[in-house]
C-alpha cells in the first residue's frame, strides 16, 4: 500500500471515529409529548383502535397509574381541598395550585379577625369607662336606704309588691347590675343628679305629704342619659366584633366549598385520566402524492 493510500485510509478511519464519538456524546432526550405518544402506542393503557378504510385512529381513554415523566398530573382530592380551606381560608386553593385566590381569602380572614380584636378592645375600654361612671354617680345606698325605705318602708326591692318596682337589683356588680341601674326607671333615684319638678330625693324626704311612688314620679337624670349612651356605645362595639366573627365563618365556608368545587372541576378537566394528554386524539393516515398512499400523516387534536 502506498503512502498516499495509507494517509487516505487513516483520514477516513479518524473521521469515522469522530462521528461515532459525537453520536455517542449527544444524547437526545425524548420530550413529554413523545413519551406520551409512546405510551399511547405501546403501553396500551386502555387505548381503542378503530380502522375505517385506510385510516387508523387511536383514542387515549385510560387512567395513568404511575409516573410517566413530566407529563403526569395528579388528580386532586375535593375533600382535602375542602378541609384545608375550612381550617385556613385559601389553603385549599393553594393546594390546587392557585396563587391569587389564597391571598384573597386569607386577606379577608386576616382583616375580619384584625377588626374583630380592634372592636373587642374598644368595647372593653368603653365598658370600663361606663362602669367607672356608674360607680361615681349611682349609689346603691341612695336607692335602697333613701328611696325604697322612705317610699315603701323596706330596703329590699324583692319585698316591694308595687308594679313600678318589677326588678331585683343583683347583690354584686354583675352585667345585669350595670344594665338595670341605667335601663329601668325604678333605679332612677339612685343617680346623684336625679330631680323631679326641681326637687331632689332629699327634698321629697323632708316633705312626707308628697308621694314619690308610681310610674309618673320617675325623676330626670342627665347623668343617667349620658350613662346609657356610654353603655350603648360599648354594646355597638361588641356587636361589630361579633359580626366580624360571622364574616370569618362565612369566609371559611365560601372558601371551603369553592375549593371543593374547583377540585372537582379540575378532575373533570383531566377526563378519565390524570395526564394532560388524556384527551389527545391521534389520527394516522396514508395519503397519495407520488404514488397511491405513499405518504404517512399524523393528525393530533386536544379536547379542552
Amino acid at each position: 500500500m502506498s503512502k498516499s493510500n495509507w494517509h487516505i485510509c487513516s483520514g477516513v478511519l479518524v473521521a469515522c471515529l469522530l462521528v461515532s464519538s459525537v453520536d455517542a456524546a449527544v444524547e437526545l432526550k425524548p420530550s413529554a409529548f413523545e413519551r406520551e405518544l409512546h405510551r399511547i402506542r405501546f403501553v396500551g393503557t386502555a387505548t381503542s383502535l378503530t380502522r375505517s378504510g385506510s385510516e387508523l385512529t387511536a383514542f387515549s381513554t385510560g387512567e395513568e397509574q404511575g409516573d410517566f415523566g413530566d407529563g403526569t398530573v395528579k388528580r386532586k382530592s375535593p375533600l382535602k381541598a375542602f378541609l384545608l380551606s375550612a381550617a385556613l381560608p385559601g389553603a385549599g386553593q393553594f393546594y390546587l395550585g392557585n396563587r391569587i385566590k389564597p391571598l384573597v381569602y386569607l386577606g379577608v380572614e386576616a382583616a375580619a379577625w384584625g377588626f374583630h380584636f380592634k372592636y373587642q378592645g374598644q368595647g372593653d375600654d368603653a365598658t370600663d369607662a361606663y362602669q367607672a361612671f356608674n360607680r361615681a354617680h349611682w349609689s346603691r345606698d341612695a336607692y335602697e336606704q333613701k328611696y325604697l325605705l322612705w317610699a315603701y318602708g323596706v330596703t329590699d326591692d324583692e319585698l316591694v309588691s308595687a308594679s313600678e318596682v318589677s326588678h331585683h337589683l343583683p347583690d354584686g356588680e354583675t352585667q345585669q347590675y350595670f344594665e338595670m341601674t341605667g335601663k329601668y326607671n325604678q333605679f332612677a333615684w339612685g343617680w346623684d343628679d336625679a330631680v323631679r319638678d326641681g326637687r331632689t330625693l332629699d327634698d321629697y324626704a323632708n316633705d312626707p305629704a308628697v308621694a314619690v311612688t308610681g310610674d309618673d314620679t320617675t325623676p330626670y337624670s342627665a347623668r343617667r342619659v349620658i350613662y346609657e349612651g356610654m353603655r350603648n356605645d360599648a354594646n355597638r362595639k361588641y356587636d361589630k366584633a361579633t359580626k366580624l366573627v360571622i364574616v370569618s365563618l362565612v369566609n371559611r365556608v365560601v372558601s371551603a366549598f369553592e375549593a371543593m368545587f374547583s377540585a372537582q372541576k379540575f378532575n373533570r378537566s383531566l377526563g378519565s385520566g390524570s395526564s394532560p394528554f388524556a384527551r389527545v386524539k391521534v389520527q394516522m393516515s396514508l395519503k397519495s402524492y407520488n404514488s397511491r398512499r405513499d405518504t404517512p400523516y399524523v393528525k393530533l387534536s386536544y379536547k379542552f
